[in-house]
């Protein structure tokens, strides 16, 4: 099977370099931080950024296993995002139950 794109030899390049652009900036939250979850959250936007290049490389080579390749890293992506997100439970002060401050809380669970 082959798609012919209009405008391919600028745009795949375009969207090429603009991807280089965000894996320079999601590098940067990733070194500075600053704390635990924004890492998360950059390593998370790190396999986006990487699914949507094989999905241009799949493009560019008109090869269409490279979008199974970008499947499957699509779906281990969101499988670490659960595991990250498991990780994180309860570091928040948002994943308090609502309208209980931390004494109130913790009475309740002392029970």
């Amino acid at each position: 099977m082959t798609v012919e794109l209009a405008g391919a030899d600028w745009v795949l390049a375009l969207a090429g370099g603009m991807l280089v652009v965000s894996v320079l900036l999601v590098m940067l939250r990733l070194l500075i931080g600053p704390e635990r979850p924004d890492r998360a959250v950059a390593v998370d936007a790190m396999t986006l950024i990487g699914v949507a290049g094989v999905s241009i490389l799949a493009l560019v080579r008109q090869q269409a296993v490279l979008l199974d390749v970008a499947l499957v890293l699509a779906i281990v992506s969101f499988l670490g995002s659960v595991a990250f997100s498991l990780l994180f439970t309860g570091t928040h002060h948002s994943d308090q139950a609502h309208g209980q401050g931390r004494s109130e809380q913790a009475e309740v669970t002392d029970d």
